[in-house]
């Protein structure tokens, strides 16, 4: 794949981004993380998505869903997923430094596949991309849950894929891994995942791949992550709530979730939330379990979306937003806390389409907060 050559604005920019610097504890926009004179050298112009997890090695994994190398949505070089590799976290300027792959210079999506389309006749093995969820660390491995699509929003299936050197290479981890699109009525296609160490499960939270339905929750050992049939549900029937039974919404009724973002924060603490399509805004729950009664845990949305007109990034105001993945590193309770990348595509014209590190406050609702507390956000 020929390179481009870097401008000299672009090598400016790279050499001014080339160590990761402290940012200030602000709500607002950070920094752009993809885009031209950016991301353009491993191209990554145009990217989205980019949920993120600390390696085993210590660095910053990112994984982005429809690239194009070009400047605008469906020029260029088209991949997806790709991952991308770095330094970063809520309270730094994320850096990128290599793409995963074989090239670390160039982002290659990370298997192959043709991305086919309807006017072939699906011809080329009949997906047209694949799209990733999340990424989940376990140990010195690095899981990816991806979607698979016939068409926009036709799920076929989904599946895990599994990094065991800091997410430079991926190996499919089996037929057993790969989950129908309708497993609970369609609400098993688009994932959010961590590992719980005091109890030794990794938990699953769910919704449709469409953003028109709840979040479900699942869990699975951390040995049979690779084993659809291990997956157990959380269901409500008979008056209360249990394990093994079917996946009932745990979300209220009426919300409805795009993209997902489920994170042990620490002992006892858990964020849920991402992109809250019934609102138009990024929507989190602060529990203190993943089992925790969502329906009576205060939702709190620190970025809305908004018109292009109306846009206003240092107050978190952002024109057809999505994805709002938190950053390892964010804590509770403090202005400009919490890291969060969020995603923006003007659909209209193709760009911007983009990745973004936004800063927001997320308040703990854990623990009672006292009238007198000087952090009541």
């Amino acid at each position: 794949m020929p390179r481009r050559r870097l401008t000299p604005r672009a090598r400016r920019t790279r050499r001014a981004r080339s160590a990761s610097t402290s940012v200030p504890l602000l709500n607002g926009k950070v920094v752009d993380l993809t885009g031209p004179g950016l991301t353009e050298r491993f191209g990554v112009t145009c990217a989205d998505l980019g949920a993120s997890v600390i390696a085993p090695n210590g660095k910053l994994v990112s994984v982005f869903g429809d690239t194009f190398s070009g400047s605008q949505v469906g020029q260029g070089d088209w991949r997806s997923p790709v991952v991308l590799i770095g330094a970063g976290d809520a309270d730094h300027e994320i850096v990128y430094e290599r793409a995963g792959g074989p090239d670390p210079d160039y982002a290659r999506q990370l298997w192959h596949y043709v991305h086919d389309d309807a006017g072939t006749g699906w011809t080329r093995g009949g997906i047209s991309t694949v799209i990733p969820s999340d990424l989940l660390r376990v140990g010195d491995s690095i899981y990816l849950h991806a979607i698979v699509n016939r068409g926009f929003g036709n799920v076929i299936w989904t599946e895990i894929w599994r990094s065991d050197d800091s997410g430079i290479s991926w190996t499919h981890m089996g037929e057993h891994a790969k989950f129908p699109a309708d497993l609970h009525d369609g609400h098993a296609q688009c994932w959010s995942w961590d590992h719980d160490p005091d109890d030794d499960w990794v938990y699953v939270v769910a919704t449709g791949f469409q953003r028109d339905r709840g979040i479900i929750l699942m869990r699975v050992r951390p040995e049979h992550i690779g084993d659809r049939r291990r997956y157990v549900s959380w269901g409500y029937a008979e008056g209360r709530w249990a394990w093994g039974r079917h996946a009932t919404p745990i979300t209220p009724v009426g919300e409805t979730w795009g993209e997902l973002s489920f994170r042990r924060m620490a002992r006892g603490k858990w964020t849920l939330g991402g992109f809250l399509s019934s609102k138009y805004a990024l929507g989190y729950r602060v529990v203190d379990s993943p089992v925790a009664n969502m329906h009576t845990t205060p939702l709190q949305t620190p970025v809305v979306g908004t018109s292009w007109h109306g846009e206003d990034h240092l107050n978190n105001e952002v024109a057809q937003l999505y994805g709002g993945y938190v950053l390892p590193g964010s804590r509770f309770d403090v202005q400009g806390g919490v890291g969060l990348v969020v995603s923006q595509w003007n659909t209209a014209v193709g760009w911007p389409y983009r990745v973004m590190q936004f800063k927001a406050a997320l308040r703990d609702t854990t623990k009672a907060v006292e009238p007198s507390d000087p952090i009541n956000l």
